[in-house]
């Protein structure tokens, strides 16, 4: 390592220490506060209703647990779900507790949980409904929670090894880290950033950076809307189409069907528009999206891209999807339709030591399919590509999760066979 990388590198550990070190008393408090007082229930029925369609995640949030949300956030969720079910202050919708009504257990259950932090939002006003200020009755302890900062952070280690084709056959051994930063503007509005840094051992590809990849972006509500606005990470069709970081804008609205607008600008220097629909049922999940990219830098060409997904839980710990994908733009065999096959068992939480998830998928994506593939496999490199993996996750200590995953791929206009190793350890603090 030379000079120059030793410094800074060193600067970064020091920022980092200094950062975690200045905000440890409140986050643990905060991190005591949530265990004691926002049970495991809490978030299993805050999932069910993201699952349901009745609330909606901002944005980059994948499931309620590992957004990290605070209870005046989860609060700020549980009025959405009050209103999209119509219940009332007294737990009642149209006057009766309707235990059939898809939905209402768990909104009842969250009411109960967060009574005092909805008390101090003004239940009961029905304009606070859209204007969730504290209300006049609000503690100081209620005013100082909402002025507080919160920083977040993530290690990940992880080895991967590519072979098959010569063009394939290199490895890498990577450590990264991250720092989550997150600050209040006002009742509606947040800020958000996120730091990284990388260092490479082994590695044929890749080099350090330090501070080079990073995200500062403001997310909040405007009337039933919620906005996302900035550089910040996005995800489409699962990240089988793509998962990067863009400059825009994103919006979301509508019940019981989500709709989604983005417009960006990507990495890779290109112009991206997305129109996204999804809707949950009960058990399924269905929707699709039409999403148009420019001419880039990586050699991208302009493209038009759909598609359509199902997913639906058989049981607690087995889910089944399907997405098919299409584009205007075909290889030079003609091909441009492909789909991805998933088969999940369990369900992995990051907080809960001993779950695991096992992951089982088929993929057929001609090259006109997907711009930036989330895989950890050969996609990117490849012009199309098919063939299995599979993906293991297990838990082995709080905030401390294995990743394992392999993939057998064949490009699809040579045919030659590529293969992929994968293994990390990702930590959460």
């Amino acid at each position: 390592m030379d000079k120059k990388a030793v410094i800074s590198f060193s600067v970064f550990l020091l920022l980092c220490s200094t950062s975690l070190d200045s905000f440890a008393a409140v986050k643990t408090d905060r991190q005591d506060t949530n265990m004691q007082m926002m049970p495991r229930e809490v978030y299993t029925a805050m999932q069910r209703l993201v699952d349901q369609g009745i609330v909606r995640l901002p944005a980059g949030c994948r499931n309620v647990r590992d957004a990290n949300f605070d209870r005046h956030e989860m609060s700020l969720l549980t009025l959405q779900a009050m209103k999209r079910i119509r219940m009332d202050e007294n737990g009642l919708v149209d006057g009766n507790r309707n235990y059939r009504l898809p939905g209402y257990r768990e909104t009842l259950v969250l009411k109960e949980n967060f009574n005092k932090e909805l008390k101090d939002m003004g239940m009961g006003q029905e304009y606070l409904m859209n204007d969730i200020s504290a209300s006049s009755e609000a503690s100081e302890q209620k005013r100082n929670e909402n002025r507080k900062y919160k920083v977040s952070a993530e290690l990940r280690y992880n080895y991967v090894r590519h072979s098959g084709d010569k063009r394939w056959d290199w490895n890498d051994s990577r450590l990264r880290a991250r720092v989550f930063l997150e600050a209040r503007i006002n009742d509606d509005w947040h800020a958000f950033a996120m730091l990284e840094a990388n260092k490479h051992f082994l590695s044929q590809h890749g080099k350090d950076d330090w501070l080079e990849d990073k995200r500062f972006y403001v997310r909040g509500t405007t009337g039933d809307t919620n906005v996302t606005a900035g550089w910040y990470g996005y995800m489409i069709g699962e990240g089988n189409i793509f998962d990067s970081s863009v400059g825009g804008a994103t919006a979301n609205f509508g019940s019981p069907v989500n709709y989604e607008l983005t417009a960006a600008r990507t990495k890779s220097h290109s112009n991206m528009v997305s129109a996204n629909a999804t809707m949950t049922d009960r058990a399924a999940t269905y929707g699709g999206g039409l999403h148009h990219f420019s001419d880039d830098n990586w050699g991208n060409e302009k493209r038009l891209i759909w598609h359509a997904f199902y997913n639906y839980r058989v049981a607690k710990d087995l889910g089944l999807g399907a997405m098919y994908i299409g584009s205007d733009l075909a290889d030079r065999d003609g091909k441009k339709h492909g789909f991805v096959g998933t088969v999940s068992i369990g369900k992995v939480e990051s907080w809960k030591p001993g779950t695991d998830q096992l992951d089982f998928k088929y993929y057929y994506q001609p090259k006109g399919t997907y711009i930036a593939h989330t895989m950890s496999g050969l996609a990117d490199y490849m012009e199309g590509f098919r063939g299995p993996a599979v993906m293991y996750h297990r838990t082995l200590f709080p905030n401390v999760v294995l990743n394992m995953e392999y993939y057998i791929l064949k490009e699809l206009t040579t045919g030659i066979k590529g293969r992929t190793w994968w293994t990390d350890v990702t930590c959460y603090f």
